[in-house]
């Protein structure tokens, strides 16, 4: 590996025939919009092919469901779709440990 990119979240994806376009965002906190809210900013785009992508999904689904089965993630359902969102007690002990 000679390249890491940080990333706070994925902005958009695009897909045009067999490629996919992740774009990539952080937040600026520096940088205030006229509402106050931190300023984004679409800072890389990844492309790959559409069965890269869709392998891909499958990789982090994985992750996920690991995170969720040791307490990290903790899966709410909802009528609309599955949630997932971080273990209060887990980010809680994490902060505590930094």
């Amino acid at each position: 590996m000679n390249k890491e990119i940080f990333a706070d979240g994925i902005s958009s994806v695009h897909v045009t025939g067999n490629l996919v376009r992740i774009d990539l965002m952080t937040v600026q906190p520096h940088l205030k919009s006229d509402t106050g809210q931190p300023v984004v900013d679409i800072s890389n785009r990844i492309i790959m092919p559409l069965e890269g992508f869709v392998q891909s999904l499958a990789v982090q689904e994985n992750i996920v469901s690991q995170l969720i089965d040791i307490g990290v993630l903790k899966k709410n359902l909802s009528e609309a779709a599955d949630v997932v969102n971080l273990s209060e007690n887990k980010a809680d002990s994490q902060s505590r440990k930094e």
